[in-house]
């Protein structure tokens, strides 16, 4: 009985952890997206999670610790919110103009246009340059993954598959910055368009060259 009951404070006790833990990245997030990366202090965080200084300590000691574990548990929850929207594409449907949109929906969320901002902040500040690096590697390479798989005759056919989603990204991404200072509707949507039909363009060329 006594082994039970150490097994079961010890789940009780990692319970706790994790959701102490999951709390304080709920509030980063909250804090990135409102606040910008400048307002995103260690200590605003704690107050918004609702727990102590130690408590934060305890999981991240220190503020690019915790600054690169958001960025972590938002590319986790981006990829499978995609993931899953991509599934619901109709049968026959324009895959390539489906998985476009949902990237560029994916680019206005905020807490996303926030992560942009950590890049940027990223180049003078090395050791916030040091944990994001490993994570945005990661992510880069599990989102070539998805793509392969979402694509799989594509990918095989085109031998610069890679290349050609780097480029839809970049696009997106150099897109979403845009609208930050101009947000033109008509414009951001014409652009969009641009970079799907570059996307088919590039996909068909790939398919001709190896028939």
């Amino acid at each position: 009985m006594a082994v039970v009951a150490i097994a079961s404070r010890r789940r009780t006790q990692e319970e706790r952890s994790t959701s102490t833990r999951g709390r304080i990245l709920e509030a980063a997030l909250a804090c990135l997206a409102e606040l910008g990366y400048a307002g995103t202090t260690t200590i605003v965080v704690a107050e918004r999670a609702g727990v102590s200084r130690g408590a934060q300590l305890h999981h991240f000691p220190t503020r690019a610790s915790l600054i690169s574990a958001t960025v972590q548990y938002l590319f986790t929850q981006l990829t499978a919110a995609y993931a899953t929207a991509f599934a619901r594409v109709a049968p026959g449907s324009d895959r390539v103009a489906a998985g476009v949109d949902l990237l560029w929906e994916i680019f206005q969320d905020p807490r996303l246009t926030a992560v942009l901002e950590l890049y940027v902040a990223a180049r003078t500040d090395n050791e916030l340059r040091r944990e994001l690096l490993p994570i945005a590697a990661r992510h880069h390479e599990n989102v070539l993954r998805l793509a392969r798989g979402y694509f799989p005759e594509a990918a095989a056919a085109n031998p610069r598959f890679a290349e050609l989603l780097h480029v839809v990204i970049d696009a997106l991404q150099g897109l979403a910055v845009r609208r930050l200072v101009t947000a033109r509707p008509k414009t951001l949507a014409s652009t969009v368009a641009l970079v799907k039909n570059i996307a088919r363009r590039a996909l068909a060329a790939g398919r001709h060259a190896r028939e």
